[in-house]
């Protein structure tokens, strides 16, 4: 039972360190590029959809002002309601913003990066 391992020569192990070494380098960029665009993607649909959403509170809040307005017979009456009702809004998720935006964000990009 005489079995020779095959002797690399010192050239032969200098090439496939490097074929190695190229080769985790080509992984690193393709999983930096995965990750990138996975990211990147988020974010444009993110941005997005809060654009919509902006549109939306914005085109609903006049017309719920306007109609208050008529309702209480001057038309900044409902004006200042709807103002402060979204001042109240803006306190609120100001005081919870650590746990309703952080936090979920924060652990949203550890996900699509990890």
């Amino acid at each position: 039972m005489n079995q020779e391992t095959p002797v690399l020569s010192f050239e032969e192990l200098i090439n496939d360190t490097k074929t190695y070494v190229e080769t985790n380098v080509d992984l690193l960029k393709l999983k930096f590029v995965d990750k990138t665009s996975t990211v990147t993607s988020s974010l444009i649909s993110i941005i997005a959809i809060a654009t919509l959403i902006v549109i939306a509170l914005l085109l609903a809040s006049t017309g719920i002002a306007i109609w208050l307005g008529k309702m209480l017979g001057e038309y900044y009456y409902g004006f200042y309601i709807v103002s402060g009702f979204f001042t109240i809004l803006i306190i609120i998720i100001y005081l919870f913003r650590e746990k309703w935006l952080k936090k979920p964000i924060a652990n949203s990009l550890i996900e699509n990066m990890s």
